[in-house]
């Protein structure tokens, strides 16, 4: 597990905007707003995706998944309407599709494990191959998870009805429940981007090209997209900072560098994770020092 992660699980309940689309037209009104291929998908299909704007630039990180008939986009709280109204002004007039906000009726929790196996197995399931491309459906529960170098990251959705107990079950499993500054530091660790560090930024400056299908239709920011693709030059790129100060957000001039913006940043007992967007330099890193003083080492980055 991450060297910041404790021994046993932890988990949080997350603030997220869930929304529900359904209709015959719901898949394809969907993929034409998005970056990621989505025509295929399937029931219990799972795929992350961006929204993009006309130059390229991340407005919304989103998970798709489809159950049944219907569509669910797990995308960022604070966006969440934002996104749904772009949604909407891009259904045709002839086309089948609603949304229906479901904030209020559907809860999102993350845990962050070893092993997601033996965080399902309290919920009823057996040892089971867990594929990262698909949900798992147990009664009213979805789960699913990604992987990263050290740990998992199991997602579960419930009903709002069933939060209470999806969470004792979970407390009786030893799981702690994180602080938000908690998570955050823990997120950072193990490089995992937020809609913070994504927003404004282009899908290949923050190592989500994967999220990208260069061969799909038409959609925001495509040609921009295409275009990236066919010169094949990047010029900064998402990286994490460690300090045993804490960082401020914003922009630092950095010697030999020049500026940074730290996109986010948390201190917890006596160290600072952060992530910013830095310029490609064409040395090995090493260790720097911020505008403010604060001596940091700046770390490259993998994605799951």
């Amino acid at each position: 597990m991450s060297e910041y992660l404790d021994s046993g699980p932890e988990h949080i309940v997350v603030d997220s905007s869930i929304t529900v689309i359904a209709g015959s037209a719901a898949l394809t009104v969907l993929d034409r707003s998005v970056t990621t291929n989505l025509i295929e998908m399937k029931c219990l299909d799972k795929k992350r995706t961006l929204f993009c704007d006309a130059n390229g630039r991340v407005e919304d990180i989103a998970t798709v998944c489809v159950v049944d008939d219907r569509i669910l986009v797990i995308s960022s709280y604070e966006f969440g309407d934002e996104t749904r109204r772009k949604l909407v002004d891009g259904i045709g007039w002839d086309e089948e599709c609603t949304l229906l906000m479901g904030d209020a009726a559907i809860s999102h929790i993350s845990v962050l494990c070893n092993d997601s196996n033996d965080v399902i197995s309290q919920f009823g399931f057996e040892k089971h191959i867990f594929s990262s491309d698909k949900m798992l459906e147990h009664g009213d529960l979805l789960f699913s998870k990604t992987e990263f170098d050290s740990c998992e990251l199991l997602e579960i959705l419930s009903p709002k009805a069933k939060l209470s107990s999806v969470l004792g079950t979970l407390n009786n499993l030893g799981s702690k429940l994180a602080s938000n500054e908690r998570w955050n530091f823990l997120r950072i660790s193990l490089g995992a981007n937020s809609i913070d560090d994504a927003k404004g930024n282009l899908p290949n400056e923050l190592g989500l090209d994967e999220l990208v299908s260069l061969d799909k239709g038409c959609y925001p920011g495509q040609e921009i997209h295409a275009r990236i693709d066919s010169r094949g030059r990047t010029v900064r790129n998402l990286v994490r900072i460690v300090s045993e100060s804490p960082v401020e957000i914003g922009t630092h001039k950095v010697g030999g560098i020049g500026k940074i913006t730290v996109t986010s940043s948390q201190f917890i007992s006596g160290v600072s994770l952060s992530m910013a967007m830095c310029p490609i330099i064409d040395r090995p890193l090493e260790s720097i020092t911020l505008d403010d003083g604060n001596e940091a080492i700046i770390e490259p980055l993998t994605f799951p």
